[in-house]
């Protein structure tokens, strides 16, 4: 440590607080960040986030189905819990089976059998209605035709809504208790207890209960936009109530746990239990232990803390750390955001993108982690890794250009027994010169897991390094409306491997709304080579021995003093000022160990008084880095 009396500094070391945009910068806690793309703070410090892997897909149907507008998958979980993808795309329904040896390709087969859906939807509904290892069967509705039921070992057909079999739905559907739940509109009625004598597929029971018909949300609610049992221990089944939403709250329904309570039932108890803020999607609805989480309409909401918190004028969202990036998403598309959990995170897509020939997509996702820290004597709270995005480098139009993979749909499943999660997605459209590309077909991403050990975003043919970044806090040096110049900063990084990786750092005094480019700089991390050691090989000739080597550090490297230019708005230079932000961006797979600003405590510059101040307009220019995410750079 340098001796100095004047000198002052000031930083991070962990972030498990995550992503917290929804209070100023000067406000956040020692261990939160201001933003955060492609970052995991899982264990505490700023890492690179798990790559995505593209999975490769052959079979007779792999073609037709990519080309086709994709409109929802869902995993069918056979016995043993392991499954295979069902997929909708042109209205047609395809089985995506994963391989026999790992790293092969996943095999796509159409198994519409006739039973062809409408290809105009954006999003179907689908869901598992599993009565034994016989009947076990996968219910999907359009919304605007018969439903189809796949059936693996009868074939895909049209339910026979005339004899009572699955009627049609306006979309939403759920399983639990052995029945089937449908929505229509704002009704919602339940099929026959499963290895009954009719069956799950059938409804006729729900005619025995006092009144007949369907149930009703209340009044005034809206159409139903999801429907989801919850998760409850201690019981024969493992599942609680249901819980029905509309955009504006949400009811629950008490259901009785056999046929002859349904009988004897004069009216399942149904209950309000949200106002104002439901489900806008099914899609986006999932269970998170005991708790359902949800995108709203101001947000991602928690079922259990709403109610909780329902008598409260603090009756919030849980996202508010993330309005940066949620804020532009397009509220006419959160019907079809897809939201899942998987390796102990709650993944939600995110940034909305309309095509009409390939449907409704998403830029990134926004990820709440709830796993950070965890073990027997310690438990961090869930926090926001912000904002994740996958780009690449294509050849489009015969140019090397970096694209976005939109997102239209997330699926997790058991492959091996291993719980895994693919994201079924697409290239983005990308202005080449004056040309504009088209949007893609349908491509199929696995994300790994964060212990994986996958270096890079793997694209089939190509690896593409990740670029990711952490706006910090507004430090003050411990000295709050003291006035400083920086100097320099520091920053110690571990995890370095996967060759060249790149580092950038921004800064801006107080509160100017830009970002100055301060220094860029590069490390060399050998992750890999053919070796120099020689081997025979079997046919009796030679080859070099491969080699791997182990991740690298580089402690304190030391950034130079920052750029002196004149801000005229202010009247002083970039590196004088009462508080500082800074922004770190690297390319490549990194951890961030500790980031520290240095500064000078240094006499204030006269300031004329307010009244002596010169009105002259003033103008602050930038170019603006991405214009989703609001992000200008000088």
């Amino acid at each position: 440590m340098i001796n100095d009396r004047d000198r002052v500094s000031d930083g991070f070391t962990s972030l498990e607080g995550g992503m917290d945009s929804g209070k100023s910068p000067a406000l956040l806690r020692p261990n939160e960040c201001s933003y955060a793309k492609n970052v995991s703070f899982r264990g505490g410090f700023a890492k690179t986030r798990p790559s995505f892997k593209k999975v490769g897909l052959s079979g007779s149907a792999a073609t037709a189905f990519t080309e086709k507008k994709f409109q929802g998958a869902q995993w069918f979980t056979t016995d043993g819990d392991e499954g295979y993808i069902i997929a909708v795309a042109g209205g047609f329904i395809y089985k995506i089976e994963p391989p026999a040896v790992d790293g092969n390709d996943w095999t796509v087969v159409d198994v519409t059998n006739g039973a062809a859906l409408r290809s105009t939807p954006d999003r179907v509904w689908m869901v598992q209605a599993k009565e034994n290892s016989i009947k076990n069967y996968l219910v999907i509705q359009d919304g605007m035709s018969v439903p189809t039921i796949y059936d693996p070992i009868g074939g895909t057909r049209a339910s026979d809504v005339d004899n009572k079999e699955v009627p049609q739905g306006s979309g939403p559907m759920a399983y639990g208790h052995g029945r089937l739940w449908v929505a229509q509109g704002s009704n919602f009625l339940a099929g026959d207890i499963a290895n009954s004598a009719s069956g799950v597929l059938k409804f006729t029971e729900n005619e025995y209960i006092a009144g007949g018909g369907s149930f009703r949300v209340p009044l005034g609610s809206g159409d139903i936009t999801a429907m989801e049992f919850t998760n409850s221990p201690n019981n024969a089944l493992g599942q609680g109530e249901l819980f029905v939403f509309t955009q504006n709250g949400a009811v629950s329904v008490s259901v009785p746990a056999n046929r002859y309570d349904w009988f004897a039932a004069t009216d399942p108890a149904q209950k309000v239990v949200l106002i104002n803020n439901g489900s806008m999607s099914q899609f986006s609805t999932d269970l998170v232990n005991g708790d359902i989480l949800f995108r709203a309409k101001d947000g991602i909401r928690s079922l259990v803390m709403a109610v909780r918190d329902f008598t409260q004028y603090g009756n919030t969202p849980i996202s508010r750390e993330v309005n940066r990036i949620l804020e532009d998403d397009d509220p006419a598309y959160f019907k079809y955001s897809s939201g899942v959990l998987f390796d102990n995170r709650y993944l939600l897509t995110t940034n909305s993108s309309k095509d009409n020939a390939k449907g409704v997509g998403f830029k990134g996702l926004v990820v709440l982690d709830f796993d950070l820290i965890s073990g027997m004597g310690q438990k961090s709270q869930p926090a926001y890794d912000g904002y994740w995005q996958l780009d690449l480098t294509r050849s489009v139009g015969g140019s090397d250009t970096t694209v976005n993979i939109e997102w239209m749909g997330l699926v997790t499943g058991l492959v091996n027994s291993v719980e895994s999660c693919f994201c079924f997605g697409r290239q983005g459209k990308v202005t080449v010169g004056t040309s504009l590309s088209a949007t893609g077909d349908t491509e199929m991403w696995a994300l790994q897991r964060g212990e994986s050990g996958q270096i890079f975003d793997e694209d089939g043919t190509t690896d593409n390094k990740v670029t990711a970044e952490v706006e910090s806090s507004s430090y003050v040096f411990g000295v709050p409306g003291g006035a400083k110049q920086l100097e320099s900063a520091d920053l110690w990084v571990d995890s370095v491997t996967g060759g060249v990786v790149s580092f950038s750092t921004y800064f801006h005094p107080d509160q100017y709304p830009a970002w100055i480019s301060w220094q860029d700089w590069s490390i060399n991390a050998a992750y890999k080579d053919c070796g120099t050691d020689v081997a025979t090989t079997c046919d009796g000739g030679t080859a070099y021995i491969p080699q791997t080597y182990l991740p690298q550090y580089r402690p304190r490297m030391s950034i130079g003093a920052p750029p002196s230019g004149s801000i005229d708005s202010a009247g002083h230079t970039y590196n004088y000022g009462f508080e500082f932000a800074a922004r770190l961006k690297w390319v490549g797979r990194a951890r961030i160990k500790m980031f520290k600003l240095n500064a000078r405590n240094v006499p204030e510059v006269p300031y004329a008084e307010v009244d002596s101040i010169d009105s002259t307009q003033q103008k602050i220019t930038a170019t603006c880095e991405d214009g989703e995410l609001k992000i200008p750079e000088l």
